[in-house]
């Protein structure tokens, strides 16, 4: 029986490349082919210690899931004991961080659980056309919740391997540092922190299937955040995968297959989720990158690679785990424990 240490989990071929390349210090050797995987990326690595494994979950929210789910319920692998690290390239938010760099997160909210009217077809005051399920107002909390709109995860760990990943060097390109200027001519320097370099940071991710890009979604996305956690989460990255890979994570930590609290959630900015022009509009084809998908990826390994280091080189303090302050898990409480982000006057 297999138990890693940690468990690094990427989201498609772009994000494993680093990982599996020649110059890593990690070698993963080992392959095992998992039946039930997500097609293309059927494969778990290993490093020859076996410390360290690697799993490609493949895009969008349930293909994640359900490899997670068939990794973790897999009778050759012990995860009791092991850290989980999410490590994915995003959109980030201009007014928090930059292309390239690094967030880790205590919350992951997912957005895109509402209702949703076309923005051509709503109210004059309306801000936004997504509205929470069964709410009368933008800003009421859903009167019908899934259980994977927020997950809180263990902030001490967080903190402790924002420590970590800040000794990565990061690295930049020309094209991104091109890109970023454009921000400094926003309205009032809203978009301050966009042209400044590279980071590491503390920051949480919007979870959703929909890509979205523009001000005006992501002031409601904005908006989405401040109501489901009462202000708690800040909204800093938008990606896709993470509230699915923490619902496997969750359910399996239910049949006592892993532990919680033993999840670090990295992103890394790959393109701005807004224009730098209150006037832009949007057109065809979208282009993505526009330079920072370089530095992402290659910020998103090294940064990982100091926070993979970090707990392997100091077990003797991680074995037993970090203590989480506060809450740990789902919004319904699932493991336990009194759910501490809830707005006032929420029910779920």
């Amino acid at each position: 029986m297999y138990a890693p240490k940690i468990c690094i989990l990427v989201m498609f071929q772009k994000e494993v490349t680093n990982w599996l390349s020649e110059t890593s210090p990690l070698q993963f050797i080992h392959r095992i082919t998992l039946p039930g995987l997500s097609r293309g990326y059927e494969t778990v690595y290993l490093t020859e210690n076996k410390e360290v494994c690697l799993l490609v979950t493949g895009t969008a929210l349930i293909n994640a899931a359900l490899s997670v789910s068939t990794l973790t319920t897999t009778p050759s692998f012990n995860f009791t004991k092991t850290y989980f690290l999410l490590s994915g390239i995003a959109g980030v938010n201009p007014k928090l961080g930059t292309i390239g760099s690094v967030a880790l997160a205590k919350y992951a909210v997912q957005v895109d659980t509402q209702l949703e009217f076309d923005g051509r077809e709503i109210p004059a005051d309306w801000s936004t056309g997504y509205v929470p399920m069964g709410a009368e107002r933008h800003s009421e909390f859903p009167r019908y919740v899934h259980g994977s709109e927020v997950y809180s995860l263990n902030g001490n760990l967080r903190d402790v391997c924002v420590g970590f990943a800040k000794g990565a060097r990061l690295e930049d390109c020309e094209r991104a540092r091109g890109h970023r200027v454009l921000y400094g001519g926003a309205a009032k320097g809203v978009y301050g922190k966009a042209v400044l370099e590279p980071s590491v940071m503390k920051g949480d991710v919007a979870s959703s299937n929909t890509f979205w890009h523009g001000k005006l979604l992501c002031e409601g996305m904005e908006r989405v955040f401040e109501t489901y956690t009462g202000g708690k989460a800040v909204y800093t990255m938008t990606a896709q995968e993470d509230t699915a890979i923490l619902t496997a994570l969750l359910r399996s930590a239910i049949q006592g297959k892993n532990d919680f609290e033993r999840i670090v959630l990295m992103r890394s900015g790959s393109n701005f989720d807004r224009g730098w022009r209150e006037e832009d509009k949007a057109s065809l084809p979208y282009v993505i990158d526009e330079g920072g998908l370089e530095p992402a990826l290659r910020n998103l390994y090294l940064a990982g690679l100091e926070v993979v280091r970090g707990i392997l080189g100091s077990w003797e303090r991680f074995e037993d785990g970090v203590k989480a302050e506060g809450y740990v898990g789902d919004l319904f409480g699932s493991l336990g424990g009194e759910v501490d982000f809830l707005p006032e006057g929420a029910v779920v």
